[in-house]
Formats: C-alpha cells, sequence, structure tokens
C-alpha cells in the first residue's frame, strides 16, 4: 500500500498565535517522518524567523501562505509573503540591535535555504534532512514517501550549506 506524502498549507496572519500554529505544524510533518528533536527545533526556530520577517509591520488582515511538505529524506517549509522584501540593514552596534538576525539563523540552522521575490512576492524556502539512519518515518508502510505532487510546490535552484 502506498501513502501520499505528507503535506499541509496554512494561512496565517499577524495575531497572536500564528508563530505557534507554524510550529504545530511542523512538530506534525516532523512526527510523520521521524525527524529528531535537535533537527525539529532547528527547522521550527528557521521557520518562526521566516513567518516573522513576512508579518513584522504588516496589518492584521494581512495573509502569510506556509507550505509544509515531506519526502523521502527532508522536512520542507515554504513561506510565501505577498508582501514586498524589505531586507534589515544593520546599523550601529550589532549586539544592541533589535533585529536583523532571522536570515543569518535560517542559513546556520537548515540545510538548504532559497530565497526568491516572484510575481506572487516573496518566498523562503527551507529544507532539513532526515539522517539516513532514520529515514523511512513512522508512516505505515515504513517510509516517508516521495510525493506525487498533491500539495507539492514546485521546486527551483536552492542554496545549500
Amino acid at each position: 500500500m502506498t501513502h501520499a506524502a505528507p503535506s499541509l498549507h496554512l494561512t496565517l496572519r499577524n495575531e497572536p498565535f500564528a508563530t505557534a500554529a507554524l510550529r504545530r505544524g511542523v512538530d506534525r510533518l516532523a512526527d510523520e517522518c521521524g525527524l529528531p528533536q535537535e533537527a525539529r527545533f532547528d527547522l521550527k526556530l528557521a521557520a518562526t524567523e521566516a513567518l516573522t520577517n513576512a508579518l513584522v509591520g504588516a496589518s492584521a488582515d494581512h495573509e502569510v501562505d506556509v507550505f509544509m511538505a515531506t519526502d523521502d529524506d527532508s522536512v520542507e517549509v515554504e513561506v510565501l509573503d505577498r508582501g514586498g522584501f524589505r531586507p534589515y540593514v544593520r546599523n550601529g552596534h550589532v549586539l544592541e540591535a533589535e533585529g536583523g538576525r532571522g536570515i543569518p539563523l535560517m542559513l546556520a540552522l537548515v540545510d538548504e535555504v532559497e530565497f526568491r521575490a516572484t510575481g506572487e512576492g516573496t518566498r523562503v524556502r527551507m529544507r532539513k534532512h532526515i539522517p539516513p539512519d532514520l529515514q523511512g518515518g513512522l508512516i505505515p508502510g515504513g517510509a516517508c514517501p516521495a510525493p506525487t505532487g498533491a500539495g507539492r510546490r514546485p521546486r527551483s535552484t536552492s542554496t545549500s550549506r
């Protein structure tokens, strides 16, 4: 019996529990594929940073789409913000700066990250690999199967660390 690859789509707004909903979604997919706790924490933190960057300063009705999916060896989170990309440029003392650490954190925490301006808005895609000895997940049938295309966003070139 084959199973569809686990995926999830969330539409989040600038509301108090948006980041908690995102982290619950990552946990759900990580549970299904056996992503270790340390890797799960890293992915949740990186995804929270991407979502926070998309929502900071936005109105309460501003929507951000989050797509999460798994394949045979990784968990992927994509944050799509239909607003403009406003990179934070840090001036002054780094230790006293309130912002500007999100992108460096994302780069340090995940195995692959991609930032792309598209016709839809700004997309941040992050991927955390499942260690080879843990691949196969917890889905009945013994695998986090390769995606069938349903619920997945098309892939493009990523920046790996």
